[in-house]
């Protein structure tokens, strides 16, 4: 029994486990024992992988805060009131803004009315009115989105859809001498500033262009 034999027999475990561990080591050809292998300045650790990008979230109150936006009609809407006793034409303007009433004057407003039968202009005026509340012949004393114009009675009301072969055609022009609450000028051509008269044309009757 030679003396290596001896060693492995009469050695306590971990004196063995020892041993093999530095035989394995000294198997390299004069290597260290423990090598700092560079990492590639492309490898990505595997913590980063799948991050995504990071956003802010704002809180309701400001997100869902609106732009400004100017005074401006976003609609309108012609009623025809030809009954017995109640021939009048009834114009509403649906605005952005609330209008002051103290700027409503009869100047604010111009409506032209064109009356056409078998194709051809017989006749024209410009209808009078006034600016009222809802339901009433009273004019607005309250700031509202909602701009009535009443016209005074007219033989026009009747004239227009009375024929199948006549119509009229209303012209109707609103002047940027209308303010918002705040004292903003109507934005009349949509452009987004203030001022510019706005303008919009309806027709009436069993026949239309």
């Amino acid at each position: 029994m030679n003396l290596f034999s001896r060693f492995f027999r009469s050695a306590s475990p971990g004196a063995l486990v020892a041993a093999l561990l530095f035989s394995s080591f000294s198997a390299e050809a004069g290597g260290p024992l423990v090598r700092n292998v560079p990492v590639s300045p492309d490898v990505v650790k595997p913590s980063v992988q799948g991050v995504t990008e990071y956003k802010v979230t704002l809180p309701a109150s400001i997100a869902e805060t609106k732009p400004k936006f100017a005074f401006q009609v976003y609609k309108e809407g012609l009623y025809t009131y030809s009954f017995p006793g109640s021939s009048t034409f009834v114009l509403n303007f649906h605005t952005t803004k609330k209008f002051d009433p103290a700027s409503l004057n009869p100047s604010s407003i111009s409506v032209n009315l064109k009356y056409f039968k078998d194709g051809k202009l017989k006749g024209q005026e410009l209808i009078s009115g006034k600016f009222v509340k809802a339901n009433s012949d009273d004019p607005p004393t309250t700031p509202s989105t909602i701009l009535r114009w009443k016209s005074d009675q007219t033989s026009w009301t009747s004239t227009c859809t009375g024929s199948p072969d006549s119509f009229c055609r209303i012209d109707v022009s609103l002047y940027d001498t209308l303010l918002s609450e705040n004292g903003e000028k109507l934005d009349g051509d949509g452009d987004g500033t203030p001022g510019g008269h706005y303008r919009h044309t309806f027709t009436r009757g069993m026949q239309t262009p």
